[in-house]
């Protein structure tokens, strides 16, 4: 498979002084064919605040209706004079208006107000069930459910909770497992189809019907109309770049959750390209197997005959760089261990600098050895990980 489109567009720049005169109330915008005008008090009230061809959208529809639903990132997507929202935002000239998030409200109409209270029976069924765990119920450590993700399990499956796409059962893909993005009842459905989301979740061994009423997580209104609740489609791949764990104008895969930016994708993505895409890992994981070699056959052979292996196995080592201490070594004040160094292995397999695998590989080693100076057992620790990821994914005997 040629790694040759995208589903998204590069993000086009602009310099500040080049921005547009903003109108106190309105914005000229498009997005893909359309043209349209954004109503800023309509959008800092989260209302349906675009105005075109005679219709109101909220900035995710706006961004259909452009055809431009590939990107999943309407602040990019959508233009102000050429320029994105996103750096309107980033600059001070537009505040940040988060569609996503709709919390629980005090002043509900009759039907919300309903259908909370028979959550809340539901929940505090739980919880009566939980404070009959030898515990009492009191005594909990609040302090580990802080921050932005839980570790969650539900029979042998486990996953991550982002806490920001939680918004009830059904509504929101906040649950992180190695494949996809899923809502608590999907989640709950892989190992007990029979389950209750709210009881089988657990998060340091509480409930998420418990974590709840403790205020850790915020269910949404029944009829909630935030993006979360009405995109059931939306928020299939990841926030953030698999690669440097930042934002931005993100690559995003259709096989896995992965989302990358283009230039630290490898190879780079061509960020003009639409259409289906597949970033290198699921390429590797689609290409048939062929037959088995050696460790020294492979060592031996040119680095073009293993390109795309390298390719991911390089991806790995960069990703972990940003996520391992053992590599990305605080101690370290230049900061010149892991991303940068192995920065410089990404250029030089992009300029077929390599003959064979064995240079590649011990490049790699000779940048772990210069992150680990006088740390032995750090190096050691590095180099078992590089040897585990090159008998994986170069299917050695």
């Amino acid at each position: 498979m040629e790694l040759s489109s995208l589903c998204t567009s590069k993000k086009k720049q602009a310099k500040r002084q080049n921005f547009p005169r903003l109108n106190k109330s309105q914005l000229p915008v498009t997005c893909g064919c359309k043209d349209g005008v954004l109503h800023l008090k309509k959008y800092y009230n989260k209302q349906k605040c675009i105005f075109s061809e005679g219709q109101w959208f909220k900035p995710t529809e706006f961004e259909r209706f452009g055809m431009m639903e590939r990107n999943k990132k309407w602040r990019t997507s959508i233009l102000c004079s050429g320029i994105p929202l996103q750096k309107l935002i980033q600059d001070g000239f537009l505040s940040s208006i988060n569609f996503m998030k709709c919390k629980v409200q005090e002043t509900q109409n009759k039907k919300s107000s309903v259908g909370l209270e028979q959550q809340d029976e539901k929940i505090n069924d739980n919880q009566e069930n939980d404070n009959d765990d030898g515990g009492g119920g009191g005594g909990i450590d609040m302090s580990m459910f802080e921050g932005p993700t839980l570790p969650v399990t539900c029979g042998s499956e486990s996953g991550i909770l982002h806490k920001h796409r939680f918004a009830s059962g059904r509504c929101g893909r906040c649950i992180r497992t190695e494949n996809f993005w899923l809502s608590p009842e999907d989640f709950v459905r892989l190992n007990k189809p029979d389950g209750t989301w709210r009881k089988d979740i657990v998060a340091h061994g509480k409930p998420l019907g418990k974590l709840i009423t403790k205020r850790v997580l915020e269910l949404h209104t029944v009829n909630c109309d935030c993006e979360i609740c009405q995109e059931l489609d939306q928020y299939l791949n990841d926030d953030v770049c698999f690669v440097c764990d930042s934002e931005g104008d993100l690559v995003c895969c259709d096989e896995c959750p992965r989302a990358f930016h283009s230039q630290c994708h490898i190879p780079a993505a061509d960020g003009d390209s639409p259409g289906q895409w597949s970033c290198t890992f699921c390429v590797m994981k689609n290409m048939e197997d062929s037959s088995q070699k050696t460790q020294q056959d492979v060592l031996s052979s040119p680095v073009s005959q293993y390109t795309l292996h390298c390719q991911c196995l390089l991806l790995h080592l960069l990703h972990e760089s940003v996520t391992d201490p053992c590599i990305n070594v605080p101690e370290n004040s230049e900061n010149i261990c892991g991303p940068i160094m192995l920065g410089r292995v990404k250029m030089n397999l992009k300029n077929d600098d390599y003959q064979t695998v064995q240079q590649f590989l011990s490049d790699i080693e000779y940048t772990f050895h210069h992150c680990t100076s006088n740390r032995d057992n750090d190096f050691s620790k590095m180099t078992s990980r590089l040897k585990e990821l090159f008998e994986t994914i170069f299917r050695l005997l």
